[in-house]
């Protein structure tokens, strides 16, 4: 009796093992893609974080707010933000040519 329970723990605990494989494998799996499309924006961050350390780039930014005024400036960025996405979306819905 105690033999036939062993073996019925063996074999629970193989299949465990194995199921634990798989999911490791599944997430990394899950976590490279992630680490992929995180990229890139880490790379924006980056540029953005080293442009504003340039004093000409703040200075530039500040004399853009006041020559053409904080609300036509925000009016211009969303819509460039806007078109921006909308040529996103048509490039995504283009078939690639290989």
């Amino acid at each position: 009796m105690s033999s036939e329970r062993f073996n019925q723990l063996t074999a629970k605990h193989s299949n465990l093992r194995l199921r634990a494989a798989v999911q490791r494998r599944a997430l990394g799996s899950n976590m490279n893609e992630i680490e992929h499309h995180l990229s890139g924006l880490d790379r924006g961050i980056g540029a953005a974080q080293r442009a504003l350390k340039n004093p000409a780039v703040l200075i530039g930014g500040v004399a853009l707010v006041a020559l053409i005024g904080p609300k036509r400036l925000m009016r211009w960025v969303s819509r460039g933000a806007l078109v921006y996405t909308t040529a996103r979306r048509f490039m995504r819905l283009r078939p690639r040519q290989e």
